[in-house]
């Protein structure tokens, strides 16, 4: 390990508290508007359009907003650069408490363009100032993002209930997000601290002398599965309540379906990051995760309302693939530098192809009348989310047995 990722920046567990308190905010805006997506279309804050609109927008604006994003770090470092995201996401989510669809969809626009910056540099965060300990840290904010995102799903509808506005409920999870962005911004490293890609030049790939850098082995099959992951995961948050509402299930009880898929995500996203460790138990956690989508997702084709509980625990388990996915990303690289590069460039690339991933579940969804092509796809995407999880095992098997020693 290098001495600069490894340097101390003398508040170590402030930084790691403001770490967390940006965690638990990652995916509270998205699961949040999901719960609330019927009674915001009710009262006249969405239309039927914007309705669809608002669940895709989040991996459209993550693709956008990432190919910007290490540019940006090499100028402002990676903190700072997530202390602006922070600012975009507050505000991004203030301004949706306005009941105009023009106004909630540019509010998700700026909240999520904010997500995309935070999410991207978080595990070049990790490896710079936890480089000793990126498994333990990647696990305690995966766990705090998960129960963040379970909170928001289970409580907005009673919140919004007891605000007398679906719009209120929604603007009411700006509050988390400016506590987050105070928190981080008194824990940020001093500038002679600052870690971030030594120039644009190299984060974007290119080296000193103009050649292009390569990737490292598996970036690209790496993008792959994020792309997979990232479409199942945000048609299940963007429309697994309208899904259960369909079948019958009341809306309380479908947005607390989503909780529980979150709340799942804690218990289970402890075991799936361990399993990132050694190769063969990395295959383990591939194929786990996997099933358990398939289950799921076969339970809400066959038998919705039967045990939608279940159906929705094992939905939690499956989405373990993004802290997994994210534990990757943060070995990948030999050094802070370039896991920011492979960041960026991995979700840009897999948030580019989920985008079709809500809005095609949608698109469908009102043309057919029914969810059952959707959640066959989705069985689909979740087979071939195995495939390449197992194909990716075997190439970080080959990069740690070649790799020198850290």
């Amino acid at each position: 390990m290098r001495s600069s990722e490894a340097r101390s920046t003398g508040r170590p567990v402030m930084l790691l508290v403001a770490l967390l308190l940006v965690a638990v905010n990652l995916r509270l805006g998205v699961t949040s508007a999901s719960a609330l997506l019927t009674a915001l279309t009710a009262s006249g804050a969405l239309t039927p359009v914007a309705a669809i609109i608002v669940p895709s927008l989040p991996t459209a604006v993550f693709a956008v907003a990432g190919f910007g994003t290490a540019r940006l770090s090499a100028r402002l470092g990676a903190e700072r650069t997530v202390l602006a995201g922070l600012v975009a996401l507050t505000a991004g989510l203030a301004i949706r408490g306005i009941p105009e669809p023009a106004v909630v969809v540019a509010g998700t626009v700026i909240a999520t363009g904010g997500l995309a910056i935070v999410n991207i540099l978080i595990p070049a965060v990790v490896r710079a100032r936890f480089g000793a300990r990126i498994g333990p840290v990647t696990t305690a904010y995966s766990t705090v993002m998960s129960l963040g995102s379970a909170a928001a799903a289970a409580t907005a509808v009673p919140i919004a209930t007891a605000l007398g506005s679906p719009s209120l409920g929604l603007a009411a999870w700006a509050l988390p997000a400016l506590i987050g962005l105070i928190v981080w911004s008194l824990a940020m490293p001093s500038p002679r601290d600052r870690f971030g890609p030594p120039a644009p030049a190299v984060a974007e790939g290119t080296a000193v002398d103009g050649r292009r850098t390569p990737l490292p082995a598996g970036t690209l099959l790496l993008a792959a599965y994020f792309s997979l992951q990232a479409l199942l995961s945000y048609v299940v948050m963007g429309w697994l309540p309208s899904i259960a509402q369909d079948a019958g299930i009341p809306a309380g009880r479908s947005g607390l379906l989503l909780g529980i898929a979150m709340a799942v995500g804690v218990p289970a996203t402890a075991v799936v990051v361990a399993l990132a460790r050694s190769p063969r138990r990395m295959r383990i956690g591939f194929v786990l995760v996997a099933a358990s989508s398939l289950g799921a997702l076969s339970g809400l084709l066959l038998a919705p309302a039967a045990a939608p509980e279940a159906w929705a625990a094992l939905i939690g388990i499956g989405m373990c693939a993004f802290p997994l996915v994210l534990a990757l990303i943060a070995g990948f690289g030999d050094s802070a530098a370039e896991t920011a590069r492979v960041s960026s460039i991995v979700q840009s690339a897999g948030y580019s192809i989920a985008t079709l991933g809500p809005l095609g579940a949608g698109a469908l969804h009102q043309s057919t009348g029914t969810w059952s092509v959707v959640l066959i796809a989705l069985g689909c995407c979740a087979a071939l989310q195995g495939a390449l999880g197992l194909a990716l095992t075997r190439v970080v098997a080959r990069r740690r047995g070649t790799a020198a020693p850290s």
